[in-house]
């Protein structure tokens, strides 16, 4: 242990010399250096965090721990405390604001996220069950439901003749999301649907769907996600870009499914759990983007 704290001591001290002397050669700060050195997407925003995060300045990891509101007022300051010239470094203040907007972003998003998942869904609640009945029109647009409770709910994907007992895990998240992928790409949503009513390979549309929810939930939780939002969105990323993530998993899982040629439905941990370890794979090349492409294939 104490050979542990001495590397650790050591180290933070070569990283605190070795950013004097570039700083020194260079004239410029680690966060010019980023972001005049690397392009717009994950590796810079990411470097940015860091930067932010091990800062020796309180007010610069304050950033980040506190996640600022007005962050036009944040990235003023940082340009004060380092005492940067914009007349002469234009292109800062443009960089650091779109990358503190991300970082910030990323984090609101994980609390709207989490507020969304902890609203569980309720049959008491009007907006709860208008939701439901929104799921079932966009899946099925040729069926009528029948009644509230039936085992209609069962050609969708849910497992009893009432759904309101499938959203336990996920709440109102999991049904946003199944409503998200049936209202944005109904087509492809339909495509899906019609796969997991495959005689082989079959499998519980709602219930798989709520499951890639709970997947697309803790890659976002645990900042996976960081690489693709880092990548493909401009500024601050919305629940609609989580919608959007939510989409490419659940389709793609229902190909990846498919090619795994499963025994039965008693495998699907096994392959949920190999179809995250890719997401994750593809997540650790910072240049990924999760870019929905439906195509369509029987």
């Amino acid at each position: 242990m104490f050979f542990s704290w001495v590397y650790v001591y050591f180290a933070w001290v070569y990283h605190r010399m070795f950013k004097w002397v570039v700083r020194t050669l260079t004239g410029r700060h680690e966060l010019q250096r980023i972001c005049a050195g690397e392009g717009v997407g994950h590796k810079r925003t990411s470097k940015i965090e860091s930067s932010l995060k091990n800062s020796k300045l309180g007010a610069l990891r304050r950033i980040i721990e506190e996640n600022v509101k007005n962050i036009n007022d944040a990235v003023e300051g940082v340009i004060a405390i380092k005492g940067i010239n914009i007349l002469t470094c234009p292109n800062f203040a443009p960089c650091l604001l779109r990358c503190v907007e991300q970082i910030c972003g990323y984090k609101t998003l994980v609390q709207d996220v989490e507020t969304l998942r902890k609203n569980k869904y309720q049959s008491s609640k009007e907006d709860h069950e208008e939701l439901l009945k929104k799921l079932w029109d966009l899946m099925m647009p040729d069926t009528p439901l029948e009644k509230r409770i039936t085992k209609q709910w069962g050609t969708i994907g849910f497992q009893g003749d009432d759904p309101a007992t499938d959203f336990r895990g996920m709440g109102i998240l999991g049904l946003l999301n199944l409503i998200y992928f049936a209202e944005t790409y109904n087509k492809a949503a339909r495509h899906v649907l019609s796969h997991s009513h495959h005689p082989k390979y079959g499998y519980s549309y709602a219930v798989v769907g709520i499951n890639m929810t709970s997947t697309a939930y803790h890659l976002l939780q645990d900042g996976t996600l960081k690489t693709h939002l880092y990548n493909h969105v401009e500024r601050q990323p919305t629940v609609e870009d989580f919608h959007q993530v939510y989409c490419y998993v659940l389709f793609n899982f229902d190909q990846f499914w498919l090619a795994e040629k499963p025994r039965d439905i008693m495998e699907f941990s096994h392959v949920r759990d190999k179809f995250e370890e890719k997401l994750r794979r593809d997540l650790r090349n910072p240049t990924t983007i999760l870019k929905c492409d439906f195509t369509l294939e029987n």
